[in-house]
C-alpha cells in the first residue's frame, strides 16, 4: 500500500486556500437553506392543499336571516342525498368569525355586520361529483348561494409550489457548479505555488496519484468543514425565521413545521460537499500534472 506524502504547507499560511472553507460553507448555507425551504413547502403547504382537494364551500348571502336560515336547511338536505357528498356542516358564528378576523380585526365583527352563511362540505374521494349539476340544483333554491370548489385558487398555488422547487433546484446546482469552480481555482494556485516541490519529487520517482492524495485529502477537509459551517447556519437562520413569523402571520396563513424526516437527509450535505470538493481537487491535479510531464 503507498504510504501517504505530506508536502503541503500548513493549512494556517497556505494564502491559496486558506479562506475556502468559509466560502465553501457560504455555498452550503445557500444550497441547504433553499433545499430546506423548498421542502417545507412541499411539505406544509402541500398537506393544505390535499385537505382542500376534496372539500367544497357553500356560501348562502340572502339578506334576510329567517329565508337564509330555511336556505341552509333545504341546501342540506339536498347535499345530503347527493351520491359523491360525505359530510355537510354549518360553520357556526364562532367559526366564521375567527375567519374574518385576520381581516377585519378583533371584535370588529359585530351583529349588523352582513355576514354570509357558510356550509362546509366534504366530497367523496371515491366518486366523481359533477360540479355544474350541483350549481344547478342550488341555483334553482336561489340565485344567492355560491358555490366554491378551489380549483382556481389550488391550481395557483400548485404552479408556485412547482415554481419554488425549479427555483430551488436551479439554486442548488449553480451552487454545485461554483463550488467546482472555486475547487478548481483553488488547486491550480496550490500547484503553482508549490510547483518546484511538485517537480522535486516527480523526479524522485513520486507518482501523479500520491501527489493527488495529498490535494484530495486536504481539500475534502476543507468541503467538510465549510459543509458543517454552512448548515448549522443555515439551520440557525430557517429555526430564526420561522419563530419570528409566527407571530406576524398568526391567523393569516399557517406557518409550516420543519418536517423532521426531511431535514434529516440534509446532514448528507457537509459530506457531499466533501466528496465534491476531493474528486474535483483529484481531477484537477491529475490533469495538471499530465501536462507538467
Amino acid at each position: 500500500m503507498t504510504k501517504a506524502i505530506h508536502f503541503l504547507p500548513d493549512e494556517e499560511t497556505h494564502e491559496a486556500t486558506r479562506l475556502l472553507p468559509y466560502v465553501m460553507a457560504v455555498m452550503v448555507y445557500l444550497s441547504a437553506l433553499a433545499l430546506m425551504g423548498s421542502m417545507m413547502l412541499n411539505k406544509g403547504f402541500g398537506d393544505m392543499t390535499e385537505s382542500l382537494s376534496n372539500r367544497l364551500t357553500i356560501q348562502i348571502t340572502t339578506a334576510d336571516a329567517e329565508a337564509r336560515n330555511a336556505q341552509v336547511d333545504e341546501v342540506t338536505a339536498l347535499l345530503r342525498k347527493t351520491p359523491g357528498i360525505d359530510y355537510v356542516r354549518k360553520l357556526n358564528e364562532v367559526e366564521i368569525e375567527k375567519l374574518l378576523e385576520p381581516w377585519l380585526g378583533k371584535g370588529n365583527v359585530t351583529d349588523d355586520l352582513p355576514v354570509p352563511a357558510i356550509l362546509d362540505v366534504t366530497v367523496s374521494r371515491g366518486l366523481t361529483l359533477n360540479l355544474d349539476a350541483v350549481r344547478g340544483m342550488l341555483a334553482q333554491v336561489s340565485d344567492n348561494i355560491h358555490l366554491d370548489d378551489h380549483q382556481q385558487w389550488l391550481g395557483r398555488f400548485l404552479r408556485l409550489m412547482d415554481m419554488v422547487e425549479y427555483t430551488a433546484l436551479g439554486i442548488l446546482l449553480l451552487v454545485v457548479l461554483a463550488t467546482v469552480c472555486i475547487v478548481i481555482f483553488g488547486t491550480k494556485a496550490g500547484m503553482a505555488e508549490n510547483r518546484e516541490i511538485i517537480a522535486v519529487m516527480h523526479h524522485l520517482g513520486a507518482q501523479d496519484s500520491m501527489i493527488a492524495r495529498a490535494y484530495q485529502s486536504r481539500f475534502m477537509k476543507y468541503g467538510l468543514k465549510g459543509g458543517i459551517i454552512g448548515l448549522v447556519l443555515a439551520f440557525i437562520t430557517l429555526v430564526s425565521l420561522i419563530y419570528l413569523s409566527r407571530d406576524l402571520a398568526e391567523g393569516l396563513v399557517r406557518i409550516p413545521e420543519l418536517p423532521v424526516v426531511e431535514i434529516a437527509v440534509l446532514l448528507v450535505i457537509p459530506f457531499l460537499a466533501a466528496l465534491i470538493s476531493m474528486l474535483t481537487a483529484r481531477i484537477t491535479v491529475l490533469r495538471g500534472l499530465g501536462r507538467m510531464v
